[in-house]
């Protein structure tokens, strides 16, 4: 590939900053508090569902993770082949799982700071990394043992390498933003839809004359970055397969979209930011005068990945509406929100804004547990059972809607990851997530064949489901009598005795 010569990066500069003495100060504490709060403080509550999927693909051997990834999860390795690593040096805890998410965002912060502080100021960049750390989907992706954290990593390094690309026509920088933006679909395919946005900002640099890059070396990057891919696409058609087994269609609506776009805590922010300042606010004019290819690249990069991911979901039913996918685009909203905020003056009125922002993601997002207390459930159940119980629980996986995964030795744990990472005694026999005219006489097979000859049998249902009532029915039909043990967040225990045993 032959590049245009060299030309250095100029960096946005919208004017004085203007900031008062401790407004950098404030806005760095913020960063910091936001941090503990949402990132780091659920750390060390229970692994949800998906991470304890995430336990099961590398609790085995380095072959077991890289076959479980691929042909269970549907997905890369190499989050997992990372993780894998990470749990042999610091045990299986729920820290341990969830440290290389954490990691991998705090760099992304930074690279985030970076791209803000290129297109805009420092100032701008700073108030980036604060809307970063808040904007939901991130926050839980950050203590979240699963690969969109470093999906989200790749995709702002990626990013960062096509602008100093773009700045200096360097060959040595093309390969690098080829070799990133390749790795956007290795880490996880969904992300690679970025590649769209990606390109419309290149091209627009090259239309208003601000790269030494040319339109062919475009096209020849990303034509290597084509084929660095071919190996992804391939794996998309097997996974094209079992669509039906592993996703479940959703429907859009305005709302949802809406609120994916702009979470609640910044339009609230924006209103009572704007009651309590508007004798003072005002906007400043420096932010204005951005180029024309950095809006395109904000706003593209924004609204395209949404308007793909929603279009795929409608047309097809597999649901790609879940805001881990839309984490692809979560930077672009974290960018505009920081550039919208810089362009509001006097410093103070910023202050307020972000303070605001801070204080409603944590009142909405900050909660003791991720997404249920199966830790909390599993303790239960070791207050009442012994080596002699049998353990029902309904999986969480849709997998378990198939009944062959109940027989296939391998394909089993899965199903079981559950008490694999938070073990009880007795005997676990694992159910159908849903109970259902479908699987109902999945769920007699497993629940008549588990309980055998033992006189305790313990049930973890999720609280509110359809089989709390079946087995009160079932149970009672056949001599046996349930006894209340507790609840966790989301969970439910019960034990059943046989009468006059």
């Amino acid at each position: 590939m032959r590049l245009a010569p060299q030309q250095e990066s100029t960096p946005a500069t919208p004017g004085a900053q203007g900031d008062e003495p401790f407004h950098a100060t404030f806005l760095w504490t913020a960063v910091g508090l936001v941090i503990a709060a949402l990132w780091i403080t659920p750390m060390f509550s229970s692994l949800w569902n998906d991470e304890l999927g995430t336990w099961w693909v590398i609790s085995g051997s380095v072959h077991d993770a890289v076959a479980r990834a691929e042909a269970v999860q549907g997905q890369s390795p190499l989050y997992y082949l990372i993780a894998w690593a990470v749990r042999h040096g610091t045990g299986p805890s729920e820290v341990g799982l969830r440290l290389p998410s954490l990691v991998f965002l705090l760099v992304a912060a930074f690279v985030v700071y970076r791209i803000a502080q290129r297109l805009v100021d420092a100032e701008t960049a700073r108030i980036a990394v604060i809307a970063f750390a808040v904007w939901p989907s991130i926050a839980f992706a950050a203590s979240d043992a699963r690969p969109y954290a470093l999906a989200t990593l790749v995709v702002v390094a990626s990013t960062w390498a096509l602008i100093s690309w773009l700045d200096t026509g360097r060959l040595r920088a093309a390969a690098g933003y080829v070799v990133l933006a390749a790795l956007m679909a290795y880490v996880h395919p969904v992300f690679g839809v970025v590649l769209i946005p990606q390109a419309v900002y290149a091209f627009a640099r090259i239309a208003e004359r601000s790269t030494p890059v040319r339109r062919r070396d475009v096209a020849l990057a990303f034509v290597a970055i084509a084929v660095l891919a071919i190996p992804i696409a391939l794996e998309l058609l097997t996974l094209w397969g079992r669509r039906e087994v592993s996703s479940l269609p959703r429907t859009a609506t305005v709302p949802w979209v809406a609120e994916v776009l702009v979470p609640p805590a910044f339009v609230g922010a924006a209103v009572i930011g704007g009651c309590l300042t508007g004798a003072t606010l005002r906007i400043g004019s420096d932010v204005r005068r951005l180029p024309r290819s950095t809006l395109i690249l904000l706003v593209s990069w924004l609204l395209i990945p949404t308007a793909i991911l929603v279009g795929l979901s409608v047309a097809w039913s597999i649901d790609l509406l879940e805001a881990r996918y839309l984490l692809c685009m979560a930077p672009a909203g974290v960018l505009l929100a920081a550039v919208a905020a810089r362009a509001l003056e006097p410093p103070k009125v910023r202050r307020i804004i972000v303070l605001t922002v801070v204080v409603l993601s944590v009142l909405d997002l900050a909660a003791p547990v991720k997404s249920g207390d199966f830790r909390g459930a599993a303790a239960l159940v070791r207050t009442v059972a012994d080596a002699r119980s049998v353990i029902l629980v309904p999986s969480g996986f849709q997998e378990s809607l198939d009944p062959s995964w109940f027989t296939d030795p391998e394909r089993r744990g899965l199903l079981t990851a559950a008490t694999s990472f938070y073990p009880v005694p007795g005997t676990v026999v694992p159910l159908p997530i849903e109970l259902d005219a479908a699987t109902l006489d999945l769920v007699r097979a497993q629940v008549g064949t588990g309980i055998g000859d033992t006189n305790n049998v313990v049930v973890v249902t999720r609280t509110g489901s359809t089989y709390g009532p079946w087995f009160d029915e079932y149970m009672a039909e056949r001599g046996w009598t349930g006894h209340y043990v507790g609840d966790v967040d989301q969970f439910t225990v019960t034990e059943f005795t046989r009468d006059g045993a």
